[in-house]
């Protein structure tokens, strides 16, 4: 089987079956992103795409963390999107303040609400949320041109781990959401899945 079959089967397993796989579950779930970890590694040796695959392979780990200690977990994330950014900035360093302007009014709606009923773990929640919007705006500002390219879906990939974080957010510290588990977990896991893809394409690295 390919990595990306392999990671498709294993989210599966464990967003369908996790009551089933019991102490085994905290380590399928990190199946998914270690596979696209694999897949990106393979396909490239660039500075680019090291670092991307950085941070799949964090991400990874975080996953194992979070089944036993948020506060690690998060900060395992943490890391992997400091790697993202690395690798969005290898593609196009500039500023890019325009595209910033959508991912600060986000981050002005959200982290007040998730920080305020967070209570003791509000400053990591807070620092967490300020990097994971700054991966969001350098992969839009890693964006080369319309069309359904590798630079879009890594754009789409940072914008859906956006949405999946601000749900896991929302279930945590404000309200139980319905059907939360497939609802953060597949929109995490198509979030890490956009991104390695665009991370699979040389051409685009330097």
């Amino acid at each position: 089987m390919t990595p990306i079959v392999i990671a498709v089967f294993a989210g599966v397993a464990f967003v369908l079956g996790e009551s089933a796989l019991g102490p085994l579950g905290p380590f399928v779930k990190t199946v998914p992103a270690g596979a696209l970890a694999f897949q990106v590694w393979r396909k490239g040796r660039s500075t680019v795409t090291t670092l991307a695959v950085s941070g799949l392979a964090i991400s990874a780990l975080a996953d194992l963390l979070i089944e036993f200690s948020f506060l690690a977990g998060l900060g395992a994330f943490l890391v992997a999107h400091l790697f993202y950014i690395a690798a969005f900035l290898g593609k196009e360093p500039r500023f890019s303040g325009l595209r910033l302007l959508p991912f600060a009014a986000w981050a002005v709606l959200v982290l007040p609400v998730l920080a305020g009923r967070a209570g003791p773990l509000a400053l990591p929640v807070c620092l967490y949320g300020v990097v994971i919007f700054a991966m969001m705006w350098r992969a839009a500002a890693a964006v080369q041109g319309p069309g359904w390219n590798a630079s879009v879906m890594g754009l789409v990939g940072a914008i859906l781990f956006g949405v999946s974080d601000t749900l896991l957010g929302y279930s945590r510290f404000v309200a139980p959401l319905p059907a939360s588990n497939v609802l953060i977990m597949g929109t995490y896991w198509a979030a890490q899945a956009l991104i390695a893809a665009g991370f699979l394409h040389p051409r685009r690295d330097s």
